[in-house]
């Protein structure tokens, strides 16, 4: 009996050591299995498959994705679905980016109000961190590398700031809200005005329609209304100044 005791404490005791030293072997950014995000995955065959002129593979990958953007995604959805109907390219890719840049927002908003479920909080980390790893690219061909080296740094430090609770309380370490809410706070003020709505990119939502559409009032009727706004305005001081003039004979 005492041996069995004896076999049942060192495995133990070997678990708990392997617990406490894992951490420091392995890369700062140990988040093991981050269940890789399908949306920001499938990007990567749409991407190829815009590039080809596959539209109907890119329609078969948005059906397959739908659900997420009917519950998560509606703000970039008519954007998508337009730009498929039209066939073009640039507007379906630059939605979707917009919905990975979402998705990023919507993980780590999670992770935030989990905070104190470690487990939980890690993994929507991790998720986050995913779907961020299929945007670099382009944030390193809008910005540069030091930017995505940036934001990674931020993604590791939120990370260190989950703490951590240990086994049976050995080698835990303390969390910090107020670190990981600013890394948080750094990654989204980075990646937001890169990937914006596509509807919503351009100042003052102005197109070329309602352009055309200031330029020829302007063209056309704008000296007309000024001219008869003119006409009308002598019109009515000239009534005026005769129905003051009516005034001071009848008051003499």
């Amino acid at each position: 009996m005492n041996k069995l005791n004896g076999i049942f404490f060192a495995l133990l005791l070997n678990m708990i050591l392997i617990y406490i030293v894992s951490p420091m072997s392995v890369s700062a950014y140990s988040y093991g299995d981050p269940s890789e995000e399908a949306i920001a995955e499938a990007y990567k065959e749409l991407d190829a498959h815009v590039e080809q002129g596959n539209w109907e593979n890119v329609k078969e990958i948005y059906e397959a994705h739908k659900k997420d953007f009917d519950l998560y995604f509606t703000n970039v959805q008519s954007d998508l679905e337009a730009g498929i109907e039209s066939e073009n390219g640039d507007v379906v890719l630059r939605s979707w980016q917009a919905a990975l840049r979402l998705n990023i927002e919507r993980r780590l908003h999670f992770a935030e109000e989990q905070f104190d479920d470690y487990g939980q909080a890690k993994l929507l980390l991790a998720k986050a961190r995913g779907t961020y790893s299929v945007l670099e690219p382009l944030v390193v061909e809008q910005k540069d590398q030091q930017t995505s080296d940036n934001i990674y740094q931020a993604f590791d430090e939120a990370l260190t700031a989950l703490g951590n609770p240990g086994l049976f309380g050995i080698g835990s370490q303390e969390n910090d809200p107020v670190v990981f809410q600013t890394n948080i706070e750094f990654i989204l003020n980075e990646i937001t005005p890169m990937f914006p709505n596509v509807s919503e990119a351009n100042d003052d939502h102005l197109t070329e329609e309602n352009l055309d559409i200031l330029s020829n009032w302007n063209e056309a009727g704008g000296s007309s209304f000024w001219l008869w706004l003119s006409v009308g305005l002598i019109a009515f001081l000239l009534i005026m100044i005769l129905l003051n003039k009516r005034k001071q004979k009848k008051s003499s």
